[in-house]
């Protein structure tokens, strides 16, 4: 047997699930938020690290062309 609710007892049953969806959303959202970010610091971090051996190895190549070109004062190169 099925009984009618009243239309107040619906409406209020309704907004009380909406506060909990809510509220149970407001908990959970700012840890998966926290956790993107984390995993988006980690993954620069990392980024950044081989950015600076790529930057120093770059600068060891020119410094080898520095002392090539200081060694034999002969030879004039000009690299571009």
């Amino acid at each position: 047997m099925i009984t009618m609710k009243s239309l107040f007892v619906q409406q209020t049953l309704v907004t009380m699930v909406l506060f909990a969806a809510i509220g149970a959303l407001s908990v959970v959202w700012p840890a998966i938020l926290a956790v993107a970010f984390s995993v988006f610091l980690l993954f620069h971090s990392l980024g950044a690290g081989q950015e600076i051996v790529l930057l120093s190895g770059t600068e060891v190549t020119q410094m080898s062309i520095v002392f090539t070109s200081l060694q034999r004062p002969g030879f004039l190169a000009i690299f571009s």
